[in-house]
């Protein structure tokens, strides 16, 4: 058993509606960021790299479409941000004024489709999900590299997903290594995304678990929706695969949706009984096979998602308030 030893904390509004949100927690250009939402539209906040703060920074943007749906918000590399809605791309320069705009088609389900976006890791082009052509036979949703200068179409490639919830991450060590979690339904993919001159891959890794935390060198640590397993992927090597049934105390299933790498070395994820949980406790795992190093005692336990930022420290959310730990 461990202790956890509290570094800092600071309030960010709208943080306590926003956590199930897929743009809650992003990891863009080598930093890892919160987003949240207050009534005049996206609320952006990068975690410092200065342990003993939480933020280096908050900046409050325009909505895009003011009273219509909030999107996803995604900062880039030169200080703007970009914003996703169905049927909209909205992206701001560093002086929040509007860059570019692109519409396409919306996907007619709004409950279950939810787009996503990023800059790849050149900072030059701005993925995107959208539908696709929605003639029958649907093929699946695309995945669209947008030029950042002028919003043009690059390039795009077919998804096996259809009408599905997306959340784009980047590697914390490596931006042009971004990963494509969709959410279908009770069906699930995570692909990585390789730009390439005009073309766009997406190809599949991991378990068909979605994928939603912080990678760090090269491997991510994804999570069976149901909390039954974790797997950790490399493109390397093949999976590690270990089951909550074997690692587990009796009646614990590991719960959230971002499991992370604390270092190379240590992965945090939070286990219950069930998922929609106060009675959370969280576990360090060996960064390299996932079996269990010990248990924290400290009162951020609460939180059924413990944000790992790869530098030793993690976040938690409690209302409006987050806080930033280390184990002592």
């Amino acid at each position: 058993m461990k202790h956890a030893e509290l570094l800092a904390e600071e309030e960010l509004p709208g943080a306590a509606t926003r956590s199930d949100s897929y743009d809650a927690f992003l990891v863009r250009d080598r930093a890892c960021w919160l987003v949240s939402r207050t009534v005049d539209g996206p609320l952006v906040a990068k975690v410092s790299a200065d342990v003993s703060r939480v933020f280096e920074s908050r900046r409050s943007w325009p909505s895009p479409r003011p009273g219509k749906e909030r999107g996803f918000a995604s900062p880039l590399p030169d200080g703007g941000l970009a914003v996703i809605g169905n049927g909209l791309v909205t992206v701001y320069d560093a002086a929040a004024e509007v860059r570019w705009t692109y519409a396409f088609q919306p996907w007619p389900d709004v409950y279950h489709a939810g787009p996503s976006c990023t800059a790849d890791g050149t900072g030059r082009r701005l993925l995107v999900t959208t539908p696709g052509p929605l003639e029958a036979p649907y093929r699946g949703d695309l995945c669209v590299a947008l030029d950042l200068v002028d919003g043009r179409p690059v390039a795009e490639t077919v998804l096996p997903s259809a009408t599905a919830g997306y959340v784009f991450q980047q590697s914390l060590a490596d931006p042009h290594q971004v990963f494509l979690g969709a959410l279908q339904g009770d069906t699930f993919y995570a692909f990585e995304v390789t730009p390439a001159d005009e073309e766009l891959r997406a190809t599949d890794f991991g378990e068909n678990d979605p994928f939603l935390g912080l990678s760090l060198n090269g491997a991510a640590v994804l999570m069976d929706v149901g909390g039954q397993w974790l797997s950790r992927w490399t493109a390397d090597a093949d999976s590690i695969v270990v089951e909550a049934e074997d690692v587990l105390p009796e009646g614990l299933r590991f719960v959230g949706s971002r499991p992370g790498f604390l270092d190379d070395d240590r992965v945090i994820v939070a286990v219950a009984e069930e998922e929609a949980s106060e009675a959370n406790r969280h576990l360090l795992l060996d960064g390299r096979t996932l079996q269990p190093l010990t248990e924290l005692r400290y009162p951020g336990t609460t939180c059924p998602d413990p944000l790992a930022l790869g530098d030793g420290t993690w976040l938690t959310v409690h209302g409006d308030t987050v806080r930033r730990w280390a184990a002592a």
